[in-house]
């Protein structure tokens, strides 16, 4: 059964939508990207509705530099001329965030199978960094969250680990979605391929790797929730039962 239905007073830090009606079967995780806050996470949240799930809104641990609006998950920012570097370190920063959210949903009695993650941005970023270096040293790769949602970010170049062997890729199905000349080229996508065993690549007929723009794009996105969201109660068209 699933764990302790999380709460405002449990993730003080963070925003949590409990689903509208029925108890929740599944936690998604929201992380905003760069330069974002939790808020308009949440509103997507809400207008996703998804059936039986609770989402967490989280918001970045940091503050942007120099006086710059929002937050962000890396330890630092490093600028380029006018680009903003993605090399950024997670470790104290989002990994830690992640990691204890993580590891509050396990000990309040949910499953990793039940824990999904959606990510834009850095946030994407940040959550590839902790599946694949928590993958590592704590659940071991072979162990399956519900799946990652990930628009426009990739595995960023603090994750050094190499996986050649296939039994060791990760069992959490992954969907990666972004447009033209954006951070999903294809070589990004093969990386992403070398830590996870299943992986759907969303190209999007427009530039820069925004998020979904109309029903279109979201399409592939809520076919993912459809496959892989459990459920209590009756199983819908499309989604899997909740073993007891």
């Amino acid at each position: 059964m699933p764990g302790t239905p999380p709460t405002s007073a449990t993730f003080k830090s963070h925003t949590v939508i409990p689903p509208k009606t029925d108890s929740p079967a599944n936690v998604l995780l929201l992380l905003h990207s760069i330069g974002d806050g939790p808020e308009n996470f949440a509103n997507l949240a809400r207008n996703l509705n998804l059936p039986e799930t609770t989402c967490i809104s989280l918001c970045a641990p940091n503050n942007l530099p120099f006086g710059l609006p929002g937050y962000q998950w890396g330890e630092d920012v490093v600028f380029h001329g006018q680009d903003l570097s993605l090399d950024v370190k997670f470790a104290k920063a989002g990994f830690k965030t992640l990691k204890t959210v993580v590891e509050k949903l396990i000990a309040d009695g949910w499953k990793p199978r039940e824990i999904f993650f959606f990510g834009w941005g850095q946030g994407a970023i940040c959550v590839f960094d902790y599946l694949c270096r928590e993958g590592t040293e704590w659940t071991g790769m072979t162990s399956e969250f519900g799946g990652v949602v990930s628009i426009g970010g990739i595995i960023g170049s603090e994750v050094k680990t190499v996986v050649t062997d296939i039994t060791k890729k990760s069992n959490t199905p992954v969907i990666v979605c972004g447009g033209r000349n954006g951070l999903l080229t294809a070589r990004a996508a093969d990386r992403v391929k070398s830590f996870f065993k299943d992986v759907q690549v969303v190209k999007w007929d427009r530039e820069g790797d925004g998020m979904m723009n109309d029903a279109k794009e979201a399409l592939p996105v809520m076919q993912f929730f459809s496959r892989r969201l459990l459920s209590r109660k009756g199983v819908p068209e499309g989604f899997s039962e909740l073993e007891a």
